[in-house]
């Protein structure tokens, strides 16, 4: 990994600062270089080129000058050995997981984990001798339950995507280790600036780099920072047989949105506390779940381990309002859109149902829930579009009983 010359002390300061292109090439951003081929000087460079897999240029497919510069700046942020960049954050679930096990081990997931990846683990691995185990929270109690001679790697999401429980990551790794496991753990809500996995010892960090690092909805890419060579290079063997590869272009859209990451992030979640803050007088409303709320499942873990938030946070809506009360409310709002993904400028909101493929949400109160990512608009802004809605749902027809 091309470090930099000195230390740079601050997360902040590493997304604008990349390490030094390789080819020494000098400008404030890295080349973006285009290839399927590489040529050779020699026909003995050119059969040894497997070799040049992890620290070279082999072929297109596998890393030009661009992805490597990002992988290592990737590598810094997430405090790792080495990085590597997928087509998505599912392409990264999926390569981290098949460099992790064999034929007969078993993968333990959170009930919340992110369901597109849950189902690659249970519906398509399993047809090739892996298993998958659910567990419950992060209680030791829990995990020895779930925890058995065939468990090879443990899976943790850190505020989990969807209602954003907060897991004691440090302890489940020991736990886990103990037993001779492989951690992982989907970073995505958090981003390296509010916290380090590998730091707390995690093995994997993963991140969509779609969301918060391309930050302007238009790019695809995951990433994988690993806390030693070996699995990285597992997991880089992985990717070259899947034939996974990742443009030119869309690392330079990723690498520019890494410089104004800090400041997006901290106003996407000032402005998502200030929109929690004025949802609470709605009548309307139930809960709003936020690991930074008191009481969140989670909430004295992210009090602790966190150092920063996002703005990223789920609304349960009182029970008396019915599916088609709420349809019909989604028609008043102006700037929220209706889509899936966070992190971008826009601000978006989803409705979803949980409880629907969960076990562990007695904790969560009965009614129609809706996620909402804060973008970059003005919070006032939102704020009024989302009385808006409020508004509307209130005077909608079909409520049920309370």
């Amino acid at each position: 990994m091309h470090a930099p010359k000195h230390s740079l002390p601050q997360r902040s300061t590493l997304c604008i600062h990349a390490p030094d292109a390789p080819d020494g090439f000098a400008a404030l951003t890295p080349p973006i270089h285009r290839a399927s081929t590489v040529v050779f000087d020699t026909p003995a460079a050119f059969r040894g080129r497997a070799a040049r897999l992890y620290d070279g240029y082999a072929y297109g497919l596998y890393g030009t000058p661009t992805t490597r510069a990002l992988e290592d700046q990737i590598a810094l942020l997430e405090g790792g050995v080495r990085a590597l960049l997928l087509p998505s954050g599912l392409a990264a679930i999926a390569v981290a997981t098949i460099a992790s096990v064999d034929a007969g081990d078993v993968v333990l997931l959170p009930e919340g984990f992110y369901g597109p990846a849950r189902a690659m683990i249970e519906q398509l691995l399993s047809r090739f001798g892996v298993g998958a185990r659910r567990y419950h929270g992060d209680a030791t109690v829990e995990l020895a339950h779930a925890i058995d001679h065939r468990s090879r790697v443990l899976w943790i999401e850190s505020p989990g995507s969807t209602t954003f429980e907060v897991r004691d990551v440090a302890r489940m790794a020991r736990e886990a280790h103990a037993r001779g496991i492989r951690v992982a753990m989907d970073n995505t809500w958090a981003t390296p600036l509010g916290f380090q996995p590998l730091r707390q010892g995690a093995d994997i960090s993963m991140q969509s780099l779609s969301k918060y690092a391309g930050g302007h909805s238009d790019v695809l890419m995951g990433s994988l920072a690993f806390a030693d060579e070996d699995i990285y290079r597992r997991a880089k063997d992985v990717a070259r047989l899947l034939g996974y590869g990742v443009s030119g272009e869309d690392c330079f859209l990723v690498s520019r949105g890494l410089a104004t990451m800090p400041l997006r992030l901290a106003q996407s979640a000032e402005s998502a506390a200030t929109l929690m803050a004025r949802l609470e007088t709605r009548a309307e409303i139930a809960q709003i779940l936020h690991p930074s709320r008191p009481g969140h499942p989670g909430q004295d873990v992210f009090a602790r381990d966190y150092t920063a938030g996002a703005g990223l946070f789920g609304i349960v809506l009182k029970r008396e309002f019915d599916a088609a009360a709420v349809d019909t409310a989604f028609a008043a709002l102006e700037i929220f859109k209706i889509g899936a993904s966070w992190g971008g400028a826009h601000s978006l909101i989803a409705p979803s149902d949980p409880k629907s493929e969960r076990a562990d949400l007695e904790w969560l109160p009965d009614g129609p829930y809706l996620r909402v990512a804060v973008g970059l608009e003005d919070a006032g802004d939102l704020a009024v579009d989302l009385f808006r809605f409020l508004d509307a749902l209130s005077r909608a027809p079909g409520k049920s009983a309370a």
